[in-house]
């Protein structure tokens, strides 16, 4: 998903959002298959 469809789906400020992938991104939370587009690992 990207942060605008997270922001929009959560309600959320999409700045908000974008601070939280950041961290998730660095604690390998999460992984972007391709620019813009976030995952969650499993």
């Amino acid at each position: 998903m990207k942060s605008v469809e997270i922001a929009k789906a959560s309600g959320l400020d999409k700045k908000e959002v974008d601070k939280w992938i950041k961290k998730m991104k660095s604690e390998e939370k999460i992984d972007s298959p391709k620019r813009c587009y976030d995952s969650i690992k499993i």
